[in-house]
């Protein structure tokens, strides 16, 4: 196997572990939620990174990690694997993590996405030579240092490039011995900068004051971003029913969150309105709300129980008996300005507790999974189309010219798709033998073969059908692929070469990852025909966040929805000679 192609699977290999380890350290596994002897009591709270709190922070939470990390229940994971990993890229053990302060702030000018950064406390002595010192292999690039330097020049630490990260790179700083920031990089360097502040911060107090100790804690703070949601919601059209949803910004204050698993188990919500007349006004829409959500499962049990399957019976038996008791558990008490979420577990009858603390830790927590996973398949898939572009500038090497988009007979009929022809530079030769290249991709010999589609022409994320891919060139005159004519051969079929793309390699697009309903039979030499008027078309559906664009020169770019199809024109014309609009 090539030494890149090693590299990649090392990559998506250690993308997957860290993954793995997030979630294995979010989900909370079955033993901890049954009856156990009780624990020794927990350790006071100890808060970290308080004073990097700014004003204008709309969500902080601290996590007591070495509550979670000693506790008997944790072993059960692959903790040696986490700690050689952490040793060798991260330059310590993650296991002697003991708090996570974790802050959002609201999006500047401009950005669509919330700015984000942790402040994280270890017992182990961190060293700036080691600091992060193995991130290269993980990370899609790192500044030098002289260029960290330029960037921030009080940093002490590393600046990386890692997709599916927000904001797409990420800053790591050594506050002391013991404690470091790590987050999106121009926050972080913002604060590097600025310092701890001389006075906490209003965010800052109300995390501290609402912690009580527990082993996770949050504050959502509304005020920093009262205005954003109000415009907002201005623009949406809301149904007359619902009208009073419009007024939650103005009538929330804040709303906290006390977790605790370990030494009991435990779970507080806290809506806090702005006075006690507006609390009012939220207790009755959220009761509004629940009563709905209560008649849409009822009446959802009862449609099971009409249904002749007795699996279907018993489900909706089952629905009824609890939902009372489900949305009993969900409907707050008023407390003067709060609203009031509290379950506390009874040592006699811990089973209800535990199933509503599951409940709610799923539905905190399973977004980030689910976010994790998808920026897995992201990384993935960039994986598949960096090889792809790889093989195609190594068929250029061979045969001096990239593949055509598809293979011709002598009437100028399509055969095969580009896709077959690069298969000997994807070490797939043997399969490529036995393609009949003188026959179309679905004569009868040849239509055997597409069963036999390599994984790498499957994107991980999509759901189109079988032997299909989602990865096709952009089609049209003067881009990098054009239509193929009579004259281009059956085998080893050559399109434009790399000289003639006279934009620059790094301003051309060479293959899309377009949505699934685009997409293709992978030996069909069908590709997505460009729309100059429209570049957008069977792009704007696209699965992923960002759409992923390969360019001429080998490298993956993501580009937002909202990119203009100024942008997508000149990018996708190899020789307008026009810069990218940017």
């Amino acid at each position: 196997m090539p030494f890149v192609e090693v590299r990649f699977a090392m990559h998506s290999l250690r993308h997957a572990l860290l993954i793995g380890f997030l979630s294995a350290m979010l989900v909370v596994p079955p033993p901890a939620l049954q009856a156990q002897e009780p624990a020794p009591p927990a350790a006071k709270a100890t808060l970290v990174g308080l004073p990097y709190i700014p004003e204008n922070a709309v969500g902080v939470g601290q996590i007591q990690a070495d509550r979670l990390l000693n506790s008997p229940f944790i072993w059960a994971y692959p903790v040696e694997v986490v700690e050689a990993y952490g040793k060798k890229y991260l330059g310590f053990n993650p296991m002697k993590i003991t708090s996570i302060t974790f802050v959002v702030t609201p999006p500047v000018e401009d950005a669509e996405e919330p700015e984000g950064y942790a402040v994280v406390k270890t017992s182990e002595t961190l060293r700036e030579e080691t600091f992060f010192a193995g991130i290269a292999s993980l990370a899609d690039y790192v500044l030098t240092p002289e260029e960290a330097q330029e960037f921030s020049p009080t940093l002490k630490g590393k600046v990386f490039g890692l997709e599916g990260f927000p904001g797409e790179t990420c800053c790591a700083h050594l506050l002391d011995e013991h404690t470091f920031l790590i987050g999106m990089d121009a926050i972080v360097a913002d604060i590097v900068e600025a310092g701890p502040n001389a006075q906490l911060s209003t965010p800052a107090k109300l995390l501290a004051d609402n912690t009580h100790d527990a082993d996770l804690s949050a504050i959502f703070n509304m005020a920093p971003i009262r205005d954003i949601i109000n415009a907002s919601l201005e623009e949406e059209e809301i149904p007359a029913e619902f009208a009073a949803v419009r007024q939650i910004p103005n009538d929330t204050a804040l709303v906290s969150l006390q977790l605790n698993l370990i030494a009991s188990s435990s779970i507080a919500v806290k809506i806090h309105a702005v006075d006690e007349t507006a609390a009012k006004r939220l207790e009755e829409l959220i009761t509004a709300a629940l009563d709905k959500a209560k008649q849409f499962a009822n009446a959802t049990a009862e449609s099971n129980l009409q249904s002749e399957n007795p699996l279907d019976i018993a489900m909706g038996k089952y629905q009824l008996r609890t939902n009372t008791q489900m949305f009993d558990h969900l409907t707050p008490t008023r407390e003067g300005n709060v609203l009031v979420l509290k379950h506390q577990q009874d040592p006699d009858t811990v089973t209800g507790v535990n199933v509503a603390v599951t409940a709610v830790m799923v539905g905190l927590l399973l977004p980030a999974v689910q976010q994790a996973r998808a920026a897995a398949r992201r990384v993935q898939s960039s994986n598949n189309m960096k090889q792809i572009g790889l093989a195609m500038h190594n068929y250029n090497d061979t045969v001096l010219a990239l593949p055509a988009q598809a293979s011709t007979d002598e009437d100028g009929k399509k055969l095969l798709s580009w896709r077959v022809h690069i298969l000997p530079f994807l070490e797939q030769q043997d399969l490529y033998d036995r393609f009949h290249l003188d026959e179309p991709w679905d004569s009868e010999h040849n239509k055997q073969l597409i069963q036999f589609m390599p994984d790498i022409y499957r994107d991980p994320a999509s759901v189109a059908p079988e032997f299909h891919t989602n990865y096709l060139v952009p089609l049209g005159k003067n881009m990098a692929f054009e239509q193929p004519t009579k004259e281009t051969k059956e085998k080893w079929p050559t399109g434009i070469r790399l000289r003639d793309i006279t934009d620059g390699t790094t301003n051309t697009a060479m293959l899309l990852n377009v949505n699934d309903d685009a997409a293709v039979i992978w030996t069909k030499p069908d590709d997505l025909e460009i729309d100059l008027t429209n570049p957008w078309k069977n792009l704007d559906k696209s699965k992923h966040r960002d759409l992923q664009v390969l360019r001429c020169d080998g490298s993956i770019m993501t580009l937002p929805t909202e990119i203009s199809g100024d942008y997508l024109q000149a990018l996708f014309q190899r020789n307008d000679g026009k810069p990218l609009p940017w």
